[in-house]
């Protein structure tokens, strides 16, 4: 939070430098009045936009100015997602409130909301090619385990990165590990209310590591490798475990095939400790690393007018021997599993959003595949089988683009040698800024 202060400060008095830039030579004051007129933001009152919402939004830039040679943006980010729910499996229902008291009642408010994600930070420009940026998990309850009053959970991300240009940008720091195409999108813009299966079995969690980026190598060609701690941290990572390698390469082929948007990918990831589980903080409960030492993801993702379709296959090679899993060995015994995951959506009409999808997963041995933590598992009955599919139809209202948007889906699952075989009702409303 220092951080922030500080570059409020900054911000503040920038505005000020073309005036008080010395006195020994002549100032020239045409340069700083273009200067000052290009600058805008909530410091300076100055508030652009073409229609209201985009004014109202722009609250949240407290300056900018792309003229300003020290500091062109310095802007707050952050994210409100709330969501309810409510299933059946079997003759066996379940709700929000079920979730709640399954251990969850920190995240639920009252009975039937859930805030599945509460962020808030910054994000900056400094230097025309220097960009700084970081959010935390905001508390839910505002309480910490003593019951002390707290806005802090943990820090999602925080990280510094720099961008000479698109084709090459290099960073470092606490960052979400981005395997596969779903969780390439950030949750303010997925289309459905929330990711497939094996996409969140796969996905290692918020990394702290290095990593280099970039796009429109010879017009087409796309990349990212990156470095990271295998382990889960309240912040950051002590590098003491094992590594999580993340490689990337794409293809924009949009222009040959005559589509708004068009890019095929392959992505490789690398986990040296599979099953790596470690709590070093009692307000930090992290996930367990992935049970998988590679993964593989191929992806393909086009949009054109109103159509829009993802496709993706994904891969993991299991694991089988001993993991620590905080300062014990556990033994694990993971098979491969392979899933296809296909999105389809359609613009009914402005700002009404038809999406589908179709996701079908396997795995080697019976009961290697679990049905998803939200929310399948509050259903009684065996939940591990070796055959998971399922169908999602959602309808999405935006209001003002991903920004604020109401979301409501049906998914429709079973599983292969288990006893889920039902249905989940979900309703959101999005926030982002």
């Amino acid at each position: 939070m220092k951080t922030i202060q500080r570059a409020l400060l900054a911000s503040s008095l920038l505005g000020c430098i073309p005036a008080t830039a010395g006195t020994e030579a002549p100032i020239d004051t045409s340069a700083a009045e273009v200067a000052t007129s290009n600058a805008t933001g909530l410091l300076l009152g100055k508030f652009p936009g073409e229609t209201a919402w985009d004014r109202a939004w722009s609250v949240f830039t407290l300056y900018k100015n792309e003229d300003n040679q020290i500091l062109q943006e310095f802007s707050l980010q952050g994210r409100l997602q709330v969501q309810t729910i409510y299933g059946e499996s079997n003759d066996d229902s379940f709700n929000t409130s079920d979730y709640k008291d399954a251990g969850n009642d920190e995240n639920v408010w009252g009975n039937d909301i859930e805030a599945r994600r509460n962020r808030f930070g910054f994000k900056s420009k400094w230097f025309q090619n220097w960009k700084f940026e970081g959010q935390i998990n905001v508390d839910n309850d505002g309480q910490d385990n003593s019951g002390d009053n707290t806005f802090y959970k943990d820090i999602y991300d925080l990280f510094i990165t720099y961008a000479p240009s698109d084709a090459l940008n290099i960073s470092a720091g606490k960052t979400k590990v981005k395997f596969s195409r779903e969780q390439e999108i950030s949750s303010k813009e997925i289309l459905t209310i929330e990711r497939s299966l094996i996409s969140n079995t796969l996905f290692p969690g918020e990394l702290t590591g290095a990593w280099v980026s970039g796009k429109g190598i010879q017009e087409h060609w796309l990349y990212e490798l990156g470095i990271y701690g295998s382990d889960r941290v309240r912040e950051f990572s002590s590098f003491d475990q094992g590594v999580v390698v993340l490689g990337k390469i794409g293809y924009d082929y949009s222009a040959q095939a005559g589509l708004d948007t068009a890019v095929a990918s392959f992505h490789y990831m690398h986990n040296s400790d599979p099953a790596f589980a470690d709590i070093t903080d009692e307000a930090y409960k992290p996930s367990t690393s992935p049970s998988f030492t590679d993964s593989i993801a191929l992806t393909n993702d086009i949009t054109s007018g109103r159509f829009g379709l993802t496709t993706e296959l994904l891969y993991g090679f299991g694991f089988e021997g001993t993991a620590e899993q905080n300062g014990k060995s556990k033994p694990i015994a993971q098979s491969d599993v392979f899933a296809l995951s296909v999105i389809p959506s359609y613009y009914i009409a402005d700002g009404l959003q038809l999406v589908g999808r179709l996701q079908v997963a396997t795995c080697g041995d019976p009961d290697d595949l679990q049905v998803p933590a939200r929310y399948e598992r509050l259903a009684a009955g065996d939940q591990k089988g070796n055959t998971y599919t399922s169908a999602y139809l959602g309808l999405n209202y935006y209001l003002y683009g991903h920004k604020l948007k109401l979301m409501n889906g049906v998914e429709y699952s079973t599983l292969g040698g288990g006893d889920y075989d039902g249905y989940t009702f979900m309703s959101g409303l999005r926030f982002s800024f």
